[in-house]
């Protein structure tokens, strides 16, 4: 299972710079199994992952190792919910949408991201990076919805398989961006 595991890091993370969601430096991805989170290592580039940034984290042991300095979120999602994989990223067109948005949530205009996301709540959290506050806020979103934006850094997505959280994160850029060509005509 571990090997399986790590082939979809590898794609996945490939997926999601192939698809102008996250740049070489950003983003991390995680999948619960059994009593395990496997995570990206701090600082892995996610287009260029290799087996060795996919860290095995025990959650009966101490933490060894440097996962990404968003692991606290990824923990709290486990925790909290029942979804077995979170992805996260800062796609630009989100993040410079919620910049222009007033309210709590993003609802997308086009019909797929309607029936695919729903309303997806905005998070405006004083310290939106790493910090128990915002594992605590993305964790309770992610109860009612496959995706959160946190306001002014990027996207969570959770879902039953990492390819499935990609996904989702692909499909909330391109509402985004759909939704910003729309207001600009």
């Amino acid at each position: 299972m571990r090997k399986k595991i790590i082939r979809d890091f590898l794609e996945v993370g490939r997926f999601l710079f192939d698809a102008g969601v996250v740049d070489y430096f950003s983003g991390n991805l995680s999948v619960k199994w059994k009593d395990k989170i496997f995570i990206t290592r701090s600082g892995s580039p996610l287009p260029l992952l290799k087996p060795q940034d996919v860290l095995e984290v025990d959650l009966k042991k101490p933490l060894v190792g440097r996962p990404s300095s968003e692991f606290i979120v990824h923990k709290a999602v486990y925790e909290k919910t029942d979804h077995k994989a979170v992805a996260h990223a800062h796609p630009p067109s989100v993040v410079s949408l919620a910049f222009n948005l007033k309210g709590d949530y993003y609802e997308p205009i086009d019909n797929e991201g309607k029936l695919l996301l729903g309303k997806v709540p905005i998070l405006r959290v004083e310290k939106p990076s790493a910090s128990p506050e915002l594992a605590r806020s993305v964790s309770e979103a992610l109860k009612c919805t496959p995706c959160t934006i946190v306001y002014s850094h990027g996207v969570f997505c959770g879902a039953d398989t990492l390819i499935r959280a990609a996904a989702f994160l692909t499909s909330l850029e391109f509402s985004a961006k759909l939704y910003k060509s729309k207001k600009i005509i």
